[in-house]
């Protein structure tokens, strides 16, 4: 039997054609999708990497926050340093992902500039974001009389209501006036009894869960809130004191006296009287056992003076009195221009004569007491103390301007924008 081979050579080349056509359609179909995965791997890595900019500018904003709150009267403590009197910073760190940035600009309702920078996945690019963070006071003066203890109200005819030496409607040229008077008067105590005996509060009374009040009907003419939750903390000497001078003393008519005539930080050491020239904003570290005479600030409300005193006794027990400052203080000007800070060594403050007190006091550990002789005594500002005891006939007027334009207790973020490469927001 003859068997008979059919030479087939042109199918076997569109065959070996046809595999090498599907061979390169797999590799290109490969190769893309290779380059897909490759450049969505590279989107996202870098996506990742951008996001992480804002990670490192939030924990800037994070340290910003911490700063203020740390030092509210001196940003530039910790190391933080000042590029002028309202600029502090900037302050740039190295964390494993990349670097931040950040500084403060402004002391009233500062403002936070933050900015993260990441190096971009494969390249050299630096990815950078900022972030803009507006932050509002939580004031230290939130009520116009506190303390940490017990609020005696004892003496007849007593009162407290508020004003607002920043407010035309509420002030006569920025000074009390009893015909322009609002209903923020308010009491707080944090643990202690509050008596308010036969008196009248024309504000809210504000107490901690463990504290107490006693009165008759109608002497509480806001709200009564048994759930305030807050804390006194001790005050702390500013940074600005590591480079204070000793201020200078000058005998006026045959009297030394502290005479302070340029802005700055000063350590006074003696028992001196204190001047302090017209327009002049002096920080005094006033390391004195007991302190018992006038301060003055010159200027009247044109060009006035103002001073905060940091009570510094050596040892535990120091006093402060004043007589008043219908002679000094700033009964020429507003409570914003006095403040009186007492550190933990002074635990005994009076106001006494028969003088009004124009000003803001702040020492929780100091008790304070508030000797009226007359139907004239007054206390005009606020005072935070540890306990208060008002003898005689003694009104309270708190300036809401304190809670506003006053100092800082704490800050707490406002506002969070962020902003376009040229600082515009976006």
């Amino acid at each position: 039997m003859k068997i008979f081979l059919r030479n087939r050579p042109a199918n076997q080349g569109s065959i070996l054609f046809v595999a090498l056509i599907i061979s390169i359609v797999i590799g290109l179909t490969m190769a893309g999708y290779l380059t897909v995965v490759s450049g969505q791997q590279r989107s996202v890595a870098r996506s990742q990497k951008w996001n992480g900019t804002l990670d490192l500018a939030e924990a800037g904003v994070e340290e910003a926050l911490a700063q203020i709150n740390a030092s509210p009267d001196d940003f530039s403590a910790n190391s933080w340093g000042a590029a002028n009197a309202t600029n502090f910073g900037p302050v740039v760190r190295t964390l494993s992902g990349g670097t931040y940035g950040v500084c403060i600009k402004g002391t009233n309702n500062p403002i936070i500039y933050a900015t993260g920078c990441i190096s971009a996945p494969l390249t050299s690019t630096v990815l950078t974001r900022t972030v803009r963070v507006t932050t509002q006071i939580l004031p230290r003066f939130n009520v116009g009389l506190g303390a940490v203890g017990n609020i005696n109200m004892n003496g007849n005819g007593m009162a407290t209501d508020s004003w607002n030496s920043q407010n035309t409607n509420l002030s006569t040229g920025g000074f009390y006036d009893s015909s322009k008077i609002s209903t923020n008067g308010d009491v707080a105590s944090q643990q202690g009894i509050v008596n308010i005996g036969n008196h009248t509060i024309n504000g809210n009374l504000y107490l901690g869960p463990t504290a107490t009040y006693s009165s008759g009907t109608n002497q509480i003419l806001g709200d009564l809130d048994k759930n305030y939750n807050v804390n006194f903390p001790d005050v702390k000497l500013p940074g600005g004191f590591s480079t204070a001078l000793n201020a200078p003393i000058l005998n006026v008519s045959g009297n030394k006296t502290n005479w302070i005539v340029l802005p700055g930080f000063y350590i006074i050491n003696n028992g001196f009287p204190i001047v302090v020239a017209p327009g002049v904003n002096a920080k005094v570290d006033l390391q004195t056992e007991n302190f018992n005479n006038p301060i003055t600030l010159m200027g009247g409300n044109t060009n006035a003076a103002s001073i905060a005193v940091y009570v510094d006794p050596p040892s535990a027990g120091g006093s402060f009195s004043l007589a008043g400052n219908a002679t000094g203080g700033a009964v020429a000007s507003t409570p914003l221009n006095f403040y009186i800070y007492g550190l933990p060594n002074m635990t005994s403050i009076t106001l006494s004569g028969t003088s009004s007190f124009i000003g803001a006091i702040y020492a929780p550990e100091a008790t304070l007491n508030l000797n009226g002789g007359g139907s004239s005594n007054n206390l005009m500002g606020a005072a935070i103390c540890k306990q208060v005891t008002m003898n005689g006939h003694y009104d309270f007027h708190y300036d809401e301007a304190l809670a506003t334009f006053g100092p800082a207790k704490s800050f707490t973020a406002n506002s969070w924008q962020e902003l376009n490469t040229d600082g515009s927001l976006f």
